[in-house]
């Protein structure tokens, strides 16, 4: 499978010009050829085509002789780079796309004639390697390489390899887990995580630096500092945010065979601006996308539930639906069974039976050992689900 390395770059001033330099080419080239192509469809409805407009790069060269300087591969990258955002645009994926900004995040893309020896990396047309932290080895084939900055001026190296999966040992535990605002998400074996909440506990101080931003003349030198001291807030944020994922994720793929996740609707759910805010921070999106990786790179399985499964509405005893369930209660009784749920755990339950119906496995035929949760988490535990 694909996977990317992520080391920091150190690179001396004349390095940090030339990348600039690099960075601001492409840049320059995907916003020119998205101007050409929005002005094509507003006149004569001439579509988006790759291949057309990469036939334009060579006129371009000639138009602004500054963009010889660049690697002529780096450009060519720029354009792929614009089709895909077209290509996400027409299979609705994504909006329209942007403008890219030079405040924000921006890349160049090297696909050959790079060089990585130990802690340094060759590219072309720049003299001396580029010296960068090398925190773990590489391993796998590596493909191409792409340099990174931030909106805090930090340099990172990106290395792409074609690595081979290499599966840990089978476990016989299967896990669901419900995600949540008031916890950040709560597993069938009765464990609730913790909410760490990175961008609230930080609002109160980002306020008052974005307060201060406003009263400082804009493009002033206060103002530059100020914004990098806020960039490098939301930075921090963002780091707190990964590693709290990362090791989420590694823990529960390490400790279980299979893992049930619903398949929410984030997008939607961000429409409401009451919880917009606690989901945004939570980042449940991104935490699926690194349990979904991490299972692929080390032989795990992902269950997917239905987006419109009701599982914290059904009773896991008797099956009953409770349609007046509200987002205010956490716990219900089942007026059926007369079972006491605790909301997050019920949904949890709910999704581990389904989950193991989408995987054909045998745990009884209705699951009846499921009743109590202490029955399912003893279930689990003995290692009665043997997953194939």
């Amino acid at each position: 499978m694909n996977y990317i390395y992520r080391f920091r770059l150190y690179p001396k001033k004349d390095q940090i010009d030339f990348l600039n330099r690099q960075i601001g080419h492409c840049r320059f080239v995907y916003n020119k050829l998205l101007e050409i192509a929005k002005r094509d469809y507003e006149e004569s409805g001439k579509s988006w085509n790759y291949y057309e407009y990469k036939k334009l790069l060579p006129k371009l060269k000639e138009k602004y002789p500054f963009l010889k300087e660049a690697n002529s591969q780096s450009l060519q990258e720029a354009v792929k780079w614009l089709d895909r955002a077209f290509k996400n645009f027409f299979e609705k994926r994504a909006r329209f796309p942007q403008f890219k900004s030079k405040r924000k995040a921006n890349s160049v893309s090297i696909p050959q004639h790079f060089t990585i020896e130990g802690n340094k990396v060759k590219i072309p047309k720049l003299k001396k390697p580029l010296r960068f932290i090398k925190h773990r080895e590489i391993e796998g084939e590596i493909k191409s390489i792409s340099i990174t900055k931030t909106p805090t001026e930090k340099f990172f190296l990106n290395v792409l390899v074609d690595r081979k999966i290499k599966p840990l040992p089978k476990s016989n535990n299967i896990v669901a887990i419900d995600v949540g605002i008031e916890t950040f998400c709560t597993l069938s074996n009765g464990d609730k995580i913790k909410k760490p909440k990175h961008l609230i506990l930080s609002e109160k101080k980002l306020k008052k630096l974005q307060r201060c931003l406003s009263r400082k003349e804009k493009g002033s030198g206060k103002y530059i500092k100020l914004k990098k001291r806020i960039a490098k807030l939301h930075e921090k944020i963002k780091h707190q945010r990964e590693d709290f994922l990362h090791k989420l994720s590694k823990q529960i793929i390490g400790d279980n065979q299979a893992i049930v996740v619903e398949n929410l609707n984030v997008k939607g759910m961000l429409k409401n601006h009451k919880l917009a805010k606690h989901i945004a921070d939570a980042s449940w999106r991104r935490f699926i996308s690194f349990l979904e990786y991490k299972a692929k790179l080390y032989g795990r399985q992902i269950v997917k539930a239905n987006a419109f499964y009701p599982s914290s509405k059904l009773c896991s005893v008797c099956g009953y639906k409770n349609e007046n369930l509200t987002l205010k209660d956490r716990e219900w009784t089942c007026p059926v069974c007369g079972t006491r749920h605790d909301r997050d755990l019920n949904a949890t339950i709910n999704l581990l039976k389904t989950g193991l119906a989408s995987l054909n496995q045998a745990v009884g035929a209705d699951c009846p050992e499921l009743m109590p949760v202490e029955g399912a988490v003893a279930s689990c535990e003995a290692g009665s689900l043997s997953l194939q």
